[in-house]
């Protein structure tokens, strides 16, 4: 029993590092997107838009895709951290159509690759370029 109760503690310990960790990495991403106005990530991000997003959110990133209306992301509001979340886990819309998560599917460097082109379609009402700093 003493054996049973040192393994199951063991574990637990375990389990806590893991979580601990993984709240690390998360808390990892920056407030603001450190490939701003880099136009290497931005052409390279404009590529995977145009490949990965654009049948959902449309070529112009205006939510107009041919698979539906989805975000119109020249407009995205939630800050740097929350693209980043969202793209990594998705997220349940309430609607048929749900944003599917790509953390699976690309690294964090392609992601922010992708967030640095759509910062460039930014129009009024975004927040995509708080906080960016001048290169």
């Amino acid at each position: 029993m003493k054996q049973f109760s040192r393994h199951l503690r063991s574990a637990a310990i375990l389990v806590a590092i893991a979580s601990a960790a993984s709240a690390a990495r998360a808390g990892e991403i920056p407030l603001t997107n450190p490939m701003s106005g880099d136009e290497k990530a931005i052409k390279e991000g404009k590529s995977w838009f145009r490949n990965t997003c654009s049948p959902c959110h449309g070529g112009r990133a205006d939510g107009a895709g041919e698979r539906g209306t989805a975000a119109d992301l020249r407009v995205f509001n939630k800050g740097f951290r929350k693209f980043v979340d969202t793209v990594q886990h998705g997220k349940d819309t309430g609607r048929t159509m749900t944003m599917p998560a790509w953390g699976a599917v690309l690294d964090e460097k392609t992601i922010y690759q992708i967030g640095a082109y759509i910062e460039t379609l930014a129009i009024e009402g975004a927040n995509w370029k708080e906080g960016v700093a001048q290169h």
